[in-house]
């Protein structure tokens, strides 16, 4: 389980993260919504360390992290159990699809080098991407570099995945080849978070909605009740934008 206690970030003058708490479920897959500039990305980038919060504490699972006494080794201990896929890929541009996700196994859990490729095959086998694994990124489309970084955060195992807009940087027609296997992971139970802009994605895969508005968390609930009854009149005007669209 993940649970973030009075969580703030300030840039300089500027109070990003206001007092954020939640709850996340072992097993369960939430959804940050909000506007631009809400502070969702941010807040994904202070659960993995990433980004250092400015106070409040972070607990995933039994590792305890203090935003005043952060250490190389709370960083790298959170690193370790947290996948991330970012919007833009991050894959190794001079390495193939297999050797991108057999990094990860290799130098976070220094699995050797055999079983790490044996490992890395069968990822890309769950993301439908076996024919692709002698490819560079520079021969992939941008949903199959997606899904390779989908891939390469699975492979660590971890107890979490972080997912930042992870369709946000594809051409319209690649967005759907992403999504399902965001759905398929979701299927095996994996505690993730996922902050999107795919309102109709994160009804349907989402177990719990959170909106992010001003870096405040206006709303949460299950999917259900919260496109079908939301309380909050700040809820109402974001999501009344998107059936418009």
């Amino acid at each position: 389980m993940i649970e973030i206690k009075n969580l703030n970030k300030y840039y300089k003058n500027n109070h990003v993260l206001k007092d954020i708490n939640l709850k996340v479920e072992e097993g369960s897959t939430v959804a940050l919504i909000g506007p631009s500039g809400s502070g969702k990305s941010t807040l994904l980038r202070c659960i993995n360390l990433l980004e250092t919060p400015t106070d409040g504490e972070i607990y995933l699972d039994d590792i305890v992290v203090n935003a005043h006494k952060i250490t190389k080794q709370s960083i790298h201990e959170v690193q370790q159990n947290t996948g991330m896929v970012f919007q833009n890929y991050n894959l190794f541009a001079n390495k193939t699809a297999l050797e991108n996700i057999a990094e990860a196994l290799i130098v976070v859990k220094k699995i050797p080098k055999k079983e790490a490729f044996k490992r890395s095959e069968l990822l890309l086998e769950k993301v439908g991407l076996s024919d692709r694994a002698d490819h560079f990124p520079s021969g992939l489309s941008g949903g199959q570099q997606q899904r390779v970084a989908i891939a390469r955060a699975l492979a660590i195992n971890p107890k979490v995945i972080l997912f930042d807009e992870p369709t946000s940087a594809l051409d319209p027609e690649l967005v759907d080849e992403v999504l399902q296997v965001i759905k398929n992971v979701a299927k095996e139970k994996i505690t993730m978070i996922i902050v999107t802009h795919e309102l109709e994605f994160a009804r349907d895969v989402a177990d719990k909605i959170i909106f992010l508005a001003d870096g405040v968390i206006i709303e949460e609930n299950n999917s259900k009740d919260f496109f079908n009854n939301p309380k909050e009149e700040r809820t109402k005007q974001f999501l009344e934008r998107f059936r418009r669209v």
